[in-house]
């Protein structure tokens, strides 16, 4: 007796002075202008009446407004609710297009199932076929159905089902036969249940012709419903199936008579989209989407009633809301009016009292009837401002502490060098920094610090040439402009010099204090072009910082740090577009089985196709993304076109593994394993069929974070690989407690292997520790068949490397490596002959 088991997977899973000018004075004399020909001036508004015109503004702003919103906000939320209808057809149209791809590889399946001849000779006891429904079609039934018409094996209870022949002169069946792989028949009437169902069928071969069919019958009648259950994006959204071909209605989530009595009927003839009235006779707005490979449409519908009334419920609110704060704006105007007009007229009353020059320069008087009064006041005033100019004067261009100058001064003073001279070839720019000034803060306190900053730029001044400009431009930095330097040489003695001046100790405190400084040089010869000011000063202060860190004492600026800043910036700027505009590649590099020689998966690897620079290795570009944070964005496309691709070898009949390298920086980010399962889900592809690799250095620096990240990917079924291991010196009991699969052995030892040399047996110790610890080990690099060789003698299960293939775009990848051929990179020959 034959038994066939088989459970058909769930395929689904479920956005103006208004004041007027006055006319001061008589008639100039001699014009002979009669004073009383001269218009009287009007007088300026006072503050009260600009407060009223602010308030008749704001209320026939209200009035027009609401006005104009209720002719908006119905127009407007029609197209919202018929822009969200389309799309919930389309992903309905999309769900029924997925269900029937899925039911294809079921039925596949099942036929490519051996000893199905019982079951095509006739009714088999004990049959165990099993179908699961899911989606927009929850009610299935699977039948082995020979060439007559009789049901051999059913996953379906009713006992209708084995009837003679039940599916002779069917005309899915001759169909079915007729077909050279699985199809769908959108429309049939299924004998067994009375009801329309969509048959997904495949052939099963036999001798000459097929000898039957593997047939998925999926109910019509509950699919809108399903559909409406999973999709819709309100309760009320309602979804009908319709037959374009014979304009019937097949399916609608419709309820009640009106509904029910229109399936199999003609459905009237609709545009993609608008107005309509339902099936239920209600009203509404619908949108559809034509479903792919099929006649059918899925056309979804909501009542017209919510939309509008809640759009107009909502402007309603808006007006009542409108309309107090109409009311509290009036309030705020009349405390305004007690509370801002009055003081003002007390301000203006002690400017009057306090106006001393009447022949002072003018102020021009203008707005309200106080602002005339006050600024007229302010005139008086003015003669203590010209008092105060030259102090103010001094405090924008001078440091408040040591009196020396500041960046402003600084700035004005290396311009008009630069500019004395156009080539700029005798200018000098010192940036000085005190050592370990912060530790010289915390240990003496502000007072002391500052007093050596004093110390310092009196001592700095005194060491200075006549003409050249000392600067403090902040905290403990000075800037020294020079000029009528020719080269190197003598900026180093003026260096020599100031730094000199600090040999003797500080006394900022009882005790003395020793105090030392780094000194960046950067000079106007030497440039391409003329330099300017900002660009001197950046670099004698990255020169300084260069000085600090070495602890050389002073350094000269190099020119070529500008430069390779600059490039920096723009692979920056460059990279920031490289995803809109479609510049990044994704290439796979195999990975094979060591002792078969079959490629068993790739590893994705980004490359950038930059259209002036052409393919820019990683190394040039990543170093930048992690630094500015793009790797994020970056590596999320690698990781949604790296599972798409999969998805596609698996779809090909190469179910292969596609390794994908994440940065810690990505493990940090909350929302990164929703980003891996919604990637995997969008793709369809299985969890074991993705591989995450972090390099060993990452791993040793993973804080608790980055490890619960680790373990959430695991147990959503994502493998884990070390990548790089050996580089980062690990400590072993840490590996053992990492939730990894696989560790990949970094290809510089690899590369240094060589029979008894110390890398082999760093190699061979590395893999009896990975297989101790139940690890699949991988090495990368592989470029000689005596490397695979000793590889293969060690029990490594996968290797990539030149030897297989280089990273190759995945047109290549699906051409060499997926094709259906031997499935065997072109290394395999390699290894095999190399053993021979």
């Amino acid at each position: 007796m034959v038994h066939w088991g088989y459970v058909a997977p769930s395929w689904w899973r479920r956005p103006r002075d208004w004041g007027c000018p006055i006319v001061t004075g008589p008639t100039r004399p001699g014009s002979g202008r009669d004073a009383a020909a001269v218009a009287p001036a009007r007088a300026p508004w006072p503050v009260r009446r600009y407060l009223l015109g602010i308030g008749t503004i704001a209320l026939v702003a209200l009035v027009s407004g609401t006005a104009y919103g209720f002719a908006w906000a119905s127009q407007n939320a029609r197209s919202v609710a018929v822009g969200a209808l389309s799309f919930q057809a389309d992903r309905a149209a999309r769900s029924l297009e997925h269900a029937a791809t899925q039911g294809k590889a079921t039925i596949e399946d099942v036929a490519a199932q051996p000893g199905l001849d019982a079951a095509l000779h006739g009714p088999v006891k004990g049959c165990a076929l099993t179908a699961s429904g899911g989606g927009p079609f929850p009610d299935l039934r699977l039948d082995i159905v020979n060439a007559a018409g009789q049901v051999g094996c059913s996953s379906g209870k009713d006992s209708q089902v084995f009837a003679p022949n039940v599916h002779a002169d069917s005309s899915w069946l001759r169909t079915g036969l007729a077909a050279s792989s699985a199809i769908v028949v959108w429309d049939v009437l299924d004998p067994v249940t009375g009801q329309r169902a969509a048959v997904i069928v495949t052939p099963v071969p036999g001798t000459g012709s097929p000898a039957g069919v593997v047939a998925l019958f999926a109910n019509l009648a509950p699919t809108a419903a399903a559909l409406a259950h999973d999709l819709a994006g309100s309760r009320n959204a309602s979804f009908t199936l319709v037959d374009e071909a014979s304009q019937q209605v097949m399916s609608t989530s419709l309820t009640g008579a009106p509904a029910t009595a229109a399936l199999g009927q003609p459905f009237p003839d609709r545009q993609v989209s608008g107005e309509w009235t339902g099936l239920d006779g209600t009203p509404g707005l619908y949108s559809s989407h034509a479903v792919p490979s099929s006649d059918w449409r899925v056309y979804v519908g909501v009542p017209s009633s919510g939309v509008f009334a809640a759009a107009r419920g909502g402007l309603l609110r808006g007006g009542i809301v409108g309309l107090v704060a109409i009311l509290l704006l009036g309030a705020a105007l009349f405390l305004l009016d007690r509370r801002v007009a009055g003081p003002l007229r007390a301000v203006t009353r002690a400017v009057v009292a306090a106006g001393r020059d009447p022949g002072a320069p003018r102020v021009s008087p203008g707005g309200t009837a106080e602002l005339v009064t006050l600024a007229t006041e302010v005139n008086a005033m003015l003669d203590v401002r010209a008092g105060h100019e030259a102090q103010l004067e001094h405090q924008a261009t001078h440091d408040p502490l040591t009196g020396l100058p500041n960046t402003v001064l600084l700035r004005d003073r290396l311009e008009h060098a630069l500019r004395r001279d156009r080539r700029g070839a005798r200018v000098a720019v010192l940036s000085l920094g005190i050592d370990r000034f912060r530790t010289l803060n915390d240990a003496l306190g502000p007072d002391a610090a500052d007093r050596v900053l004093v110390e310092l730029g009196d001592r700095l001044t005194a060491a200075l040439r006549p003409g050249d400009t000392l600067a403090r431009i902040g905290g403990d930095q000075f800037v020294v402009l020079c000029e009528d330097i020719d080269d190197a040489k003598q900026a180093a003695c003026v260096t020599k010099r100031l730094r000199g001046c600090l040999d003797e100790p500080f006394h900022p405190a009882a005790e003395p204090v020793a105090v030392s400084c780094s000194v960046g040089v950067s000079l106007a010869a030497g440039h391409e072009q003329p330099p300017s000011a900002t660009q001197l000063l950046r670099e004698a202060d990255s020169a300084m910082h260069q000085a600090k860190t070495a602890g050389t004492g002073w350094s000269l600026s190099d020119h070529s740090q500008q430069a390779r800043a600059t490039a920096y910036l723009d692979t920056e700027r460059a990279l920031r577009a490289a995803l809109d505009r479609d510049e990044l590649r994704v290439y796979y590099q195999p990975l094979l089985n060591v002792a078969t020689g079959r490629v068993t998966g790739a590893e994705a690897l980004v490359r950038w196709q930059h259209p002036t620079r052409g393919l820019v290795p990683p190394m040039e570009f990543i170093p930048v993304a992690e630094e500015t944070g793009q790797i994020g964005a970056i590596g999320a496309f690698v990781l949604t076109e790296a599972c798409f691709e999969a998805a596609r070898w698996a779809a090909g009949g190469h179910p292969l593994t596609v390794s994908v390298n994440v940065a810690v920086g990505q493990l940090r980010d909350q929302g990164f394993v929703a980003s891996v399962q919604a990637a995997l889900a969008a793709a369809g592809l299985p969890a074991a069929r993705l591989c995450l690799e972090v390099t060993e250095s990452s791993m040793m620096r993973a804080s608790g974070t980055e490890t619960k990240a680790l373990e959430e990917l695991r147990r959503i079924g994502v493998r884990l690989a070390i990548d790089d291991f050996g580089t980062g010196y690990s400590s072993l009991s840490y590996l053992h407690q990492l939730p990894v699969d696989e560790l990949k052995i970094d290809r510089s030892f690899i590369n240094r292997i060589a029979a008894g040399n110390r890398d082999a047996h760093l190699v061979e110790a590395i893999m009896g520790m990975a297989h101790a610890l139940g690890l699949e080990v991988v090495a990368e690099g592989v470029e000689t068949a005596v490397q695979l060789d000793f590889l293969a003698e060690l029990g490594c299960q996968q290797a990539q490397g030149y030897l297989f293939s280089p990273p190759i775009p995945a047109e290549t990848m699906r051409d060499r490596f997926a094709s259906g051929h031997s499935g065997q990179a072109k290394g395999a020959s390699a290894r095999d002959t190399s053993r021979a």
